[in-house]
C-alpha cells in the first residue's frame, strides 16, 4: 500500500512538474511571438484612416490630374477610384467608408479622397460636416464656359459608345419659352455644374472659407507646380513636389506625373479635343454665366481671368 502511496505522488509530482513546462513554453512563446509582431507590424491604428482632406470638385475641372499631381508628395496616400460615399453610398456606413481608404505607413500621413459629385449635391455638406466639421475642401475651378463644353463633350462621346442619339449643345442648353424668348436650360447639368455660386453656398452654410483652397484649373494646368505649392501649404506639408516630376506631354498637350521611375498620365478620356461650338453659343453661355461668376469671386474673395 506504501509503495503504491509513493508511486501516486511521484505521478502526480511528475504530472505537476509536466504541467509547469507547458506553461512556461506557452507563456515565452506568446511573449516572443508578441514582442515580433509589435516590432514588425504597423499598429492596427495605423491602417487605415479617414481622409483628412477631399477634392470636391468641380466636374470636368481637373480634379483627376489635382489628385495625381498632389500624390507625388511622400506624406499623401490618395484613394485612387471615386468612392461617392458622400452622395450615393452613405447608407453603405463608415465602416465601408473607412474600408475603401489606401493603408497607411505613419500617422503623419495625408489621406485624400476625391469625388467631384460632391460639390453639386445638396447632401453631401451636411453629411461630411457632421464627419468631421474640420474637413480641409479642395475646389478646383475654371473657366465655366470651357468646363461646360468639355462637360458636354464627355456626355456626347458617353452616349456615342452607348449608341444612343447624339446631343447637341445649343438644343440642350436652352429653351424658348411661352413668349417665344430663348432662355437658358437651368436643368441641363453641364449648365448646372457651371454655376459655382450656387454650389458654394450650400457648403458655406456648415463650413467656414478658411475650410477651403479654391485651386484656379486654368493655371494649373499650365503651371501646376504654382497650384501645388498652394495646396502642400493648405495641407500643411513641407514643399517636397518638385519641377522634374512634373513631364508635359507634348502629344496629349498636359502634364503627367513622376512619382519614381515610371509616368502616370491621364488616360484617353481626358483632355480630349472638345466639340466644336459656334461663337454665338459661346457669348450665350458667357452671358449666363457673368453674373454667377461675380458673385463667386465675392463669396470666396478672389478673382480669375474669365472674361
Amino acid at each position: 500500500m506504501a509503495k503504491f502511496s509513493t508511486r501516486c505522488v511521484i505521478a502526480c509530482l511528475l504530472t505537476i512538474v509536466m504541467c509547469v513546462l507547458q506553461y512556461d513554453l506557452f507563456f515565452w512563446n506568446f511573449k516572443f511571438k508578441w514582442w515580433f509582431d509589435r516590432d514588425q507590424k504597423v499598429p492596427n491604428s495605423f491602417d487605415k484612416k479617414f481622409p483628412s482632406a477631399l477634392i470636391i470638385g468641380v466636374r470636368k475641372g481637373g480634379t483627376r490630374a489635382l489628385l495625381d499631381a498632389i500624390a507625388l508628395h511622400p506624406k499623401v496616400k490618395i484613394v485612387r477610384r471615386e468612392t461617392h460615399f458622400f452622395d450615393s453610398n452613405y447608407s453603405l456606413g463608415f465602416d465601408w467608408y473607412r474600408n475603401q481608404m489606401p493603408d497607411i505607413e505613419n500617422e503623419d500621413e495625408i489621406v485624400i479622397e476625391k469625388t467631384p459629385a460632391y460639390f453639386t449635391n445638396e447632401n453631401v455638406p451636411k453629411r461630411v460636416y457632421e464627419m468631421n466639421p474640420n474637413m480641409k475642401l479642395v475646389l478646383i475651378v475654371r473657366h465655366p464656359v470651357y468646363r461646360t463644353v468639355s462637360d458636354f463633350t464627355q456626355v456626347y462621346y458617353n452616349k456615342l459608345e452607348q449608341n444612343k442619339s447624339l446631343p447637341v449643345l445649343s438644343i440642350e442648353a436652352f429653351r424658348t419659352n411661352e413668349a417665344g424668348l430663348e432662355t437658358i436650360n437651368m436643368e441641363y447639368k453641364p449648365i448646372t455644374n457651371s454655376l459655382y455660386d450656387v454650389h458654394i453656398s450650400k457648403w458655406l452654410k456648415y463650413f467656414k472659407t478658411d475650410n477651403f483652397l479654391f485651386v484656379n484649373g486654368d493655371v494649373f494646368r499650365a503651371n501646376p507646380l504654382h497650384e501645388l505649392r498652394r495646396v502642400e501649404e493648405f495641407l500643411g506639408l513641407e514643399r517636397s513636389i518638385t519641377p522634374n516630376q512634373l513631364v508635359f506631354d507634348y502629344n496629349k498637350g498636359f502634364f503627367c506625373f513622376r512619382k519614381t521611375t515610371k509616368i502616370r498620365c491621364l488616360g484617353q478620356s481626358k483632355g480630349r479635343k472638345h466639340r466644336s461650338i459656334s461663337d454665338d453659343v459661346v457669348l450665350k453661355l458667357s452671358k449666363t454665366f457673368e453674373d454667377h461668376n461675380q458673385n463667386f469671386f465675392r463669396i470666396i474673395n478672389q478673382t480669375y481671368s474669365w472674361d
